[in-house]
């Protein structure tokens, strides 16, 4: 039996965004490296969930993958097309392989156009559809994520908070792009709702063949729907693999923390609880070393002068100086 062969569209390297913020009147501006040095790759129908802390860079990734953000440097490739010195036409017509969902449904629509309007506007400036033709493809995505017709002709504050999230989810899935980032997309729904948007999302994504990268803080959630994990702290990944690896045996004392903090109904009594002391570092002034070390109960001298990069352990990639002797 023969394999389709499977296809990257998704490729970052090393790719950093850095902001230059001012301090005040005569003082020197400071930089915040919010993403820091970030790699992977993403295969059409795989999920990539990137999880972590807030302020670890999770959106500002996000943004930089989907062309809101230029960044500052590294490769980015959306299916095989560097971004980086892309014309004008290119960049346009790799905003239409990526598209993205916001966490707040509501916001990212417009409240006084008709859905069926702001669903068949990414066909109106992309596509040289006819009106019927665009009226027909809206119809029958709005079927796809359970909209009724009559829909069509109503305004968004007349929907509940999961139809809008279903209506966000169409009008980024309406031109069948390759890449679709999804920025906490349940945390503003109800728990009851939640599991039928995820289910949505599945549904789509095996139907389209589409790359996802899912940003949530909700680990329970990401391992319902990931195949790998990407766990970022202060702009750099401290581990990432397959998504049943990691949960099962997390390597990085941060990933270790994370999914120990996770609630579960069925919790374990023989599993330990792991606390992390202190807070996250002021992106303003981070550590030396590794960014982790003043938090870290494993934390020694060589943590504290010298950055970790990514080593492959476990078939896993993992950001730290010490995790055969924490894990041993």
């Amino acid at each position: 039996m023969s394999t389709t062969p499977t296809q990257t569209v998704l490729t970052a390297r090393d790719l950093t965004r850095h902001y230059s913020v001012s301090r005040g009147l005569f003082q020197p501006s400071a930089e915040v490296r919010a993403l820091n040095g970030v790699s992977f790759e993403l295969e059409a129908g795989k999920t990539l969930a990137v999880v972590g802390e807030s302020g670890c860079g999770k959106s500002t990734l996000a943004r930089a993958l989907t062309l809101i953000e230029e960044p500052s440097s590294g490769s980015l490739k959306i299916a095989g097309q560097e971004v980086a010195g892309a014309s004008k036409a290119q960049r346009k017509s790799l905003r239409r392989d990526v598209q993205m969902i916001f966490q707040n449904p509501y916001a990212s629509l417009n409240p006084r156009q008709k859905i069926g309007d702001q669903l068949a506007e990414p066909l109106l400036i992309n596509t040289q559809l006819s009106r019927s033709e665009r009226r027909e493809k809206v119809q029958a995505m709005m079927q796809q994520v359970g909209l009724r017709p009559e829909h069509y002709q109503r305004y968004p504050h007349m929907f509940s908070g999961g139809q809008r999230q279903r209506i966000a989810l169409a009008r980024a899935m309406i031109l069948q792009p390759k890449v679709l980032v999804a920025d906490e997309p349940t945390s503003a729904l109800d728990v009851s709702i939640q599991a039928q948007v995820l289910n949505l999302f599945m549904d789509l994504q095996e139907e389209f063949n589409t790359g996802y990268v899912f940003i949530s803080h909700n680990l329970s959630v990401v391992r319902h729907v990931a195949d790998d994990v990407l766990v970022m702290y202060l702009g750099r990944p401290a581990e990432m693999g397959p998504s049943e690896l990691i949960y099962q045996r997390p390597l990085h004392p941060y990933t270790k923390a994370l999914l120990s903090a996770t609630p579960a109904i069925h919790a374990d009594p023989n599993k330990p609880k792991i606390k992390i002391v202190g807070e996250l570092p002021n992106p303003l002034n981070p550590p030396s070393g590794c960014a982790f070390h003043k938090r870290c109960p494993h934390a020694t001298e060589l943590c504290e002068q010298t950055l970790p990069e990514l080593r492959l352990i476990d078939s896993r990639q993992v950001a730290c100086h010490h995790v055969e002797v924490i894990n041993s």
